[in-house]
């Protein structure tokens, strides 16, 4: 699979890029159009730019990469006067978590997976904002009986994650899923539009019935 951006200046983008380890591999321009595929190992990023530009939206997240080596990268794109947000340590980051945005206004989100011998401890929960806020809807969860369902939701590599579900969570389509904290966190984070389900199905019409 490909990712691929649309951009405004295909020179700005390159260069920032660069600074996350990406390497041009190929590039194309023609009268109203450019493009530029860079890659890293084996990943690829395709920016594509065209005249007049097209009205693309801003999404809340465009990439999320990981690194070996978070702390190298993020001390990289300051010294190149990158605006650096560190998110903390959330689960699926235990290395850490930063947040940044690309020439185009972009989200980006960089982790690291593992935590390095090198890295002093983190404070307990000195997770992303609001993994605190799953921890008291898993005790909420908890204190109503619990739940007997796994966690609905694999793992990077399509294995199916053994933990016990903790929380419930829903998006605006309608979709729900029961999930471990881990992966109810990363949820959170990549998924526009999710959120915390009440678990006895009530929901909002309960709420707006009592206030008839």
């Amino acid at each position: 699979m490909v990712a691929v951006a649309y951009v405004r200046d295909i020179d700005t983008s390159r260069a920032f890029y660069e600074l996350l380890g990406f390497r041009e591999q190929r590039s194309g321009k023609a009268d109203t159009s450019a493009w530029l595929a860079l890659y890293q190992g084996a990943q690829t990023v395709l920016l594509t730019s065209t005249r007049p530009p097209l009205a693309v939206p801003r999404l809340p997240l465009l990439f999320y990469f990981y690194f070996d080596d978070l702390d190298a990268v993020a001390g990289r794109l300051e010294a190149a006067g990158v605006a650096v947000s560190h998110m903390g340590h959330p689960p699926h980051a235990l290395g850490g978590e930063v947040k940044l945005t690309d020439p185009d206004g972009n989200t980006v989100l960089l982790g690291q997976r593992e935590r390095s011998p090198s890295q002093p401890p983190a404070a307990d929960d000195e997770a992303s904002p609001h993994f605190s806020l799953l921890k008291e809807a898993a005790a909420l969860v908890e204190a109503r009986g619990g739940t007997t369902a796994t966690c609905q939701v694999n793992d990077t590599h399509a294995a199916p994650c053994e933990k016990k579900a903790e929380v419930k969570l829903a998006d605006s389509a309608g979709d729900t899923a029961w999930a471990c904290l881990a992966h109810a966190d990363e949820i959170l984070v990549t998924v526009p539009g999710a959120f915390i389900a009440s678990q006895d199905g009530q929901g909002l019409a309960a709420f707006l019935s009592g206030r008839s």
